[in-house]
C-alpha cells in the first residue's frame, strides 16, 4: 500500500475487522480474528499472535495466518533474550525488522521475512505482521497496525472480564442452589425436634436439634470453602509432589491406611489449597474403601517439546489412586457433583475440582490399576490462561 488513499482504504477495512473483534467471545476466537484481519488490511500474508504465559515465562504462538503456518511452522516460542518479539513485549514498545534487529536479537537470522512489525498487546502478548518484501510498511500503515493491536488488547480484556463474570455468576448460582437444597434437610430436622421438645417437654429432642445445627454449620463452612476456592490462583510456588502429598497425609488421621508414592516432580501452585486437594481425596478414599486403604500417588507421563531454541521437558500432571471398589464408569465426571462425596457434606470432591480448575488445570476420574478410583490432574506445569474458553 502507498499513499494516503491506501491508508484510508486500510482503515475502512480495519473498521470491518474490528466489528468482528467486538463480536468474538473467546480468547482463541479473538486471536484468530486478529490474524485473519492482517491480509485484507495490510495486503501481506504473514501474521502471528503470541500470548504470554506467566508460569512458563514465554510467549506462545496462539494463532497465525495459513501462509505463516505453512512456511514458518507452528513451533515458534519467544523467551527472554531470544527474540526481538520478547524485547517488544517486555518494553511495551513497537519493534521493526530490519531497523531494530541490528543487535542480533532476531529469533531467526535466516528468516525469509524482510519486513516485520512487532506490536505489543499490553500484558497479553505480541502481534507480528510481516512480509517477504522489504520496506513494506509506511508510517501510515504503522499507525493502522497500532490501532489493530490496541483493539485486540481491548477485546482480550473484555473476554477476560466477561469470563470472570460468567464464572462468578455460575458460582453464585451453584452456591444458592446448594444452600437452598442441602440446608433444607437439617433445618427441617431441627425444626421438627424443636417442636417435639415444646410439645413433650423432653430435653432428649434438643440433642437432635444440636446435631442438626452442627450439620448445618459444617455445610455452611464447606459451601463457603467451595465458593472461595474458585478464585483463580495468581501466586504459585514450586512444590515437590511427594513432599506435598506426605505433608497432607500427616494432616489426615489415617492410622491403618498406606500411602505409596512413585517418583516425584515439581508442581507449581498454591500450597495451602493443594494440601486441601490431597486431604479431601484421602478422606474420600478412606470413606469409600475403609481405614486400611492403600493410596498411590505418582507422576503422569513426561512430555517433551522442541523449538528452534531449546528442548523443554515437563510432566503432563500427576495422579492419586486407591485400591477400593472404584467408581461408576457410565459418567465418572458426576463424582465431582455436590452430594457424590461420602464425606459429611458431600462437597469434598466438588471442592477438589474447584481448586484444580482455579489453578487452570483439569481433573478426571477413572478406574485405577488396582480396581479402585483414580484421579488424574493434568497440566501441572503447562501454560495457564485462566479465561481461555
Amino acid at each position: 500500500m502507498n499513499g494516503g488513499d491506501s491508508v484510508t482504504s486500510a482503515l475502512d477495512t480495519l473498521y470491518t475487522e474490528i466489528q468482528r473483534l467486538v463480536q468474538a467471545e473467546s480468547e482463541s476466537e479473538i486471536c484468530e480474528v486478529a490474524v485473519d484481519a492482517v491480509p485484507p488490511v495490510f495486503n501481506v500474508e504473514y501474521a502471528g499472535l503470541w500470548l504470554y504465559d506467566s508460569e512458563a515465562a514465554e510467549l506462545q504462538l496462539t494463532a497465525q495466518t495459513d501462509r505463516a503456518k505453512k512456511e514458518l511452522g507452528s513451533d515458534i516460542v519467544y523467551r527472554p533474550g531470544n527474540s526481538l518479539s520478547w524485547e517488544a513485549f517486555t518494553a511495551g514498545e513497537l519493534r521493526r525488522v530490519p531497523e531494530d534487529a541490528e543487535d542480533g536479537t532476531q529469533y531467526n537470522d535466516d528468516s525469509l521475512l524482510a519486513s516485520e512489525l512487532i506490536l505489543p498487546i499490553g500484558d497479553y502478548g505480541v502481534l507480528n505482521i510481516a512480509s517477504v518484501d522489504a520496506d513494506v510498511f509506511n508510517p501510515g500503515e504503522v499507525q493502522v497496525a497500532r490501532i489493530l493491536a490496541a483493539n485486540v488488547e481491548s477485546a482480550l480484556a473484555r473476554a477476560q472480564r466477561e469470563h470472570a463474570l460468567k464464572v462468578q455468576n455460575d458460582r453464585l448460582e451453584t452456591f444458592v442452589s446448594m444452600v437452598s437444597h442441602d440446608l433444607q434437610n437439617p433445618l427441617t430436622v431441627a425444626d421438627g425436634h424443636l417442636e417435639l421438645a415444646r410439645q413433650t417437654g423432653s430435653d432428649n429432642h434438643l440433642a437432635n436439634v444440636s446435631d442438626a445445627l452442627d450439620r448445618m454449620e459444617t455445610l455452611i463452612n464447606d459451601l463457603l470453602t467451595l465458593a472461595e476456592e474458585g478464585e483463580v490462583v495468581e501466586e504459585r510456588t514450586r512444590l515437590d509432589l511427594c513432599d506435598t502429598a506426605k505433608q497432607a497425609w500427616s494432616n489426615v488421621y489415617t492410622p491403618e491406611a498406606t500411602l505409596q508414592t512413585t517418583g516425584t516432580v515439581d508442581i507449581f501452585g498454591d500450597k495451602s489449597r493443594l494440601l486441601q486437594v490431597f486431604e479431601n481425596l484421602y478422606r474420600n478414599a478412606v470413606e469409600h474403601v475403609g481405614s486400611d486403604v492403600t493410596i498411590y500417588i505418582g507422576q503422569l507421563q513426561s512430555l517433551h517439546t522442541t523449538t528452534r531454541v531449546s528442548t523443554t521437558e515437563f510432566t503432563d500432571g500427576f495422579y492419586i489412586a486407591d485400591d477400593g471398589p472404584g467408581i461408576p464408569l457410565d459418567d465418572p465426571s458426576r463424582v465431582f457433583e455436590s452430594g457424590h462425596s461420602t464425606d459429611s457434606t458431600g462437597l469434598g470432591l466438588a471442592i477438589v475440582e474447584r481448586i484444580i480448575e482455579a489453578h487452570g488445570w483439569e481433573i478426571t476420574a477413572s478406574r485405577s490399576a488396582q480396581g479402585g478410583a483414580r484421579f488424574e490432574i493434568h497440566g501441572d506445569v503447562k501454560p495457564v490462561t485462566p479465561f481461555n474458553t
